[in-house]
């Protein structure tokens, strides 16, 4: 019914506001509506819980009986820490659930709707693609233990990725740059690699008027062990999360670097594999909850999970100005690869344009 629709995008409007912010959970949005009046909405808190739908019930107590709830998926069926979602909405007394999404979660699965309906509530299954967009990281790592993947990119008009004449630390605008701090709001992590941390020492947060993510955690792929205790990264470490991928042979040889490392707060990942494979980074991020990742990082890196067909969608920066041999070759091999692929959106901001990029995958949703 059309206004099934309405509130359900309601709901989905609702849970992309807490977007990175409550992994390993997924940003659940919540409405409850009454005589075609909304009750009371809510979202997944910050770190995952509480849920959406327990939220709701307790702003709403009496007043949730009778009333119809619209969810942007599937109201949880399983003891965790927390009891299902799906029974609290039976003991309240709803009677009519609306939902945008199955719920991948094998403890899950339907199991929530089967709840619903044997209570005798009436369930109505409307799925929106756009809620499936929404939760496609939770599901990414859920079915495939690792999360779903953007990358952003930042060239001049000829592929060039850094200036490395000195003369400037930016190739796009403000404006631009801006932009991508909208991108680093939505996920869970950004990921860069040493080279960039040791060329520009980065914070890697996010700095928008208004707008903290203190839930962002900023990742460094580091085969040897190379990250300066006197970094932004570390010296905030305590702060903001700070974890560095690693190899466990590195870990060994620089023993004491690592000591102090974990001192300063940054949490080490050592993988048994030397070249950090941008899989193992993948399947190392997911055990550890994170379910939508930002790439931001040089050439070597950016290539390589574009090579292994890795990155879900491309932000793709181009600024209108030519470095020729003062930049660094951004992804040289695959410029002409990533050309065939057509922008499924193009914007502007300022003088420079973003190409928005739906890339072919290794993996399903």
């Amino acid at each position: 019914m059309p206004t099934d629709i309405h509130f359900l995008q309601h709901a989905l409007r609702i849970g992309k506001r807490n977007l990175g912010r409550t992994w390993p959970n997924p940003s659940v949005g919540c409405v409850l509506v009454k005589d075609g009046q909304v009750v009371t909405t809510a979202i997944t808190a910050e770190t995952g819980r509480p849920h959406a739908e327990t939220q709701a019930l307790e702003i709403a107590g009496e007043h949730a009986r009778g009333a119809t709830a619209f969810v942007s998926l599937e109201p949880c069926a399983h003891h965790g820490q927390t009891p299902p979602c799906a029974q609290a909405l039976i003991d309240a007394g709803i009677v009519r659930v609306v939902v945008a999404a199955h719920d991948h979660d094998p403890r899950v699965a339907g199991k929530g709707i089967v709840m619903l309906r044997a209570a005798g509530i009436e369930v109505i299954e409307t799925f929106l693609p756009e809620a499936a967009a929404q939760h496609a990281g939770f599901f990414r790592r859920i079915t495939h233990g690792m999360p779903r993947v953007i990358m952003k990119l930042a060239t001049s008009e000829d592929g060039q990725m850094a200036d490395v004449s000195g003369r400037e630390r930016w190739i796009t605008g403000e404006r631009a740059r801006m932009h991508g701090h909208t991108l680093r709001n939505r996920v869970d992590a950004v990921l860069t690699g040493i080279g960039t941390v040791l060329a520009d020492d980065p914070l890697m947060n996010v700095r928008l008027p208004g707008v903290r993510h203190d839930r962002l955690v900023r990742v460094v792929a580091d085969r040897h062990l190379r990250l300066p205790l006197e970094s932004q990264l570390v010296r905030t470490a305590k702060k903001q999360a700070t974890w560095v991928i690693t190899s466990t042979d590195a870990v060994e040889q620089a023993a004491s670097h690592a000591t102090d490392l974990r001192e300063c707060g940054v949490k080490l990942i050592a993988l048994e594999d030397p070249l950090l494979r941008p899989r193992a980074i993948l399947e190392a991020l997911g055990k550890e909850g994170i379910t939508r990742l930002l790439v931001e990082a040089g050439p070597a890196l950016s290539t390589a999970f574009l090579e292994e067909r890795l990155v879900d969608r491309l932000y793709w920066y181009r600024a209108p100005v030519l470095l020729g041999n003062t930049g660094q070759s951004a992804i040289t091999a695959l410029h002409s690869q990533l050309a065939q692929h057509a922008a499924s959106t193009t914007i502007r901001i300022g003088d420079d344009r973003c190409d928005i990029i739906e890339l072919p995958t290794c993996l399903p949703v």
